[in-house]
């Protein structure tokens, strides 16, 4: 009698487990199928209206500093974007941003940061560190982002040349203060910008 009990409980805890594996397995399937699909423009950084993906304006960005050079002394300066807001305005539900990154850059070069805003420009305070190429925001105006790979793509790059590239998923992982925001990347001359109120 006490065997039958026990093969019961056992058969049981069996479809416990099963029902369970098959549960978070189909959650993972729906959860990774949960994107838009490409766009063409791998060069831009794209957000979410309604069911379509919409690319975020670029912006030059300004320093009196060649990030693509060693510095010559650590220093602190100031990253600039001309003009006090961002044309662009978003709603702070649901944030995803969508980028294309190339397929061994680990970590991606963007960057979710809020800028400091005055009447005539937008900026972002960032260190250059002696003898190194490239550039920091300060922890207290980056915003952490979770990471997800959606595809991994074939790209053509000529004649027989291809090159393999990440569709990624950026959201933050809060919601956002009102303010002035941008994403960026490893060089000044695109910085996607935006604004939420």
């Amino acid at each position: 009698m006490s065997s039958t009990k026990s093969r019961t409980a056992v058969g049981l805890f069996r479809w416990v487990v099963l029902l369970t594996f098959t549960s978070s397995f189909l959650a993972q399937v729906v959860r990774q199928t949960d994107f838009p699909e490409p766009p063409s423009d791998l060069t831009r950084v794209y957000y979410v209206n309604g069911n379509t993906l919409v690319a975020l304006p670029f912006e030059p960005g300004s320093s009196p500093f060649d990030i693509f050079q060693p510095a010559v002394d650590n220093r602190i300066t100031r990253l600039r974007v001309s003009g006090p807001r961002a044309n662009t305005l978003l709603k702070n539900e649901n944030l995803r941003f969508f980028v294309f990154v190339g397929d061994r850059m680990d970590p991606p070069p963007h960057q979710l940061v809020r800028l400091t805003s005055s009447k005539a420009e937008r900026s972002l305070k960032i260190s250059l560190i002696k003898g190194r190429k490239g550039y920091a925001p300060f922890a207290e105006d980056n915003v952490p982002l979770e990471r997800r790979i959606l595809r991994r793509m074939k790209v053509s790059a000529g004649e027989n040349r291809f090159l393999f590239v990440n569709y990624l998923e950026l959201r933050p992982r809060g919601p956002l203060r009102s303010g002035e925001y941008a994403i960026i990347g490893d060089s000044f001359a695109d910085v996607a910008t935006f604004r939420v109120e």
